[in-house]
């Protein structure tokens, strides 16, 4: 008798515990995966129009030219996935940081994208395609701190404390993407030294994009 009684007691504990604690809502992955692709052709339609200005700098490349239309299509894509199978995910908050970090992540890994999906005639040791890249690379560098700058305010207003990184799902993820920032950095050097590394780097955008997406799933931590 004495056992049940404490067996219901500390069921009842338990209970009240429970419905103490800050009911959280559970990551909604679907949404994270149209974000994805929303993201993908956000930031690649943004690099394709960077590189198309690029090319038509004098001396004018003429194969500097990638597609708008499947970034286009996957960021049409992904919007109407949200709306259909997110509908509350369809409305972002926005701010002037989030605005402005997009489009500096549209001009740098979108533009690495944009690179990557063209072929050059002669391959990317030719002069055309060095001078390319070196014409990228000063758009790059400012966009890449324009884009590492307001990321790290956006993190920020998500983290409660530095242990928040390693004891919380978001600040996981959050490193996965550093971690992922950091490769773009190595192969972005790499490939500026004549490596073709140029579909790597791409994948590893890709990756950044798919953290960025997956943040979106889970609950603020601040």
């Amino acid at each position: 008798m004495a056992r049940r009684l404490g067996r219901r007691r500390c069921s009842t504990r338990v209970r009240a515990c429970w419905a103490e604690a800050p009911s959280r809502p559970p990551p909604d992955l679907v949404a994270a995966a149209f974000h994805w692709l929303e993201y993908l052709g956000l930031l690649g339609a943004i690099g394709s129009l960077v590189v198309r200005r690029l090319g038509q700098m004098t001396p004018k490349i003429q194969w500097a030219n990638p597609s708008l239309r499947i970034p286009l299509v996957a960021a049409l894509a992904g919007v109407l996935g949200l709306v259909v199978f997110a509908p509350r995910s369809v409305l972002p908050r926005l701010d002037l940081a989030v605005v402005v970090h997009v489009l500096a992540a549209g001009m740098w890994a979108g533009g690495i994208m944009a690179l990557a999906s063209l072929r050059p005639p002669d391959g990317w040791s030719s002069p055309q395609a060095r001078a390319l890249i070196e014409r990228f690379a000063r758009v790059a560098l400012l966009a890449f701190a324009v884009t590492a700058l307001t990321g790290v305010l956006q993190a920020g207003e998500q983290l409660r404390d530095v242990s928040d990184l390693w004891t919380t799902t978001y600040g996981l993820v959050l490193l996965v993407k550093c971690a992922a920032v950091l490769a773009m950095l190595g192969l972005s050097l790499a490939w500026r030294a004549g490596r073709p590394v140029a579909r790597l780097e791409a994948l590893a955008a890709i990756l950044v994009v798919g953290a960025t997406a997956l943040l979106a799933a889970f609950p603020a931590q601040a």
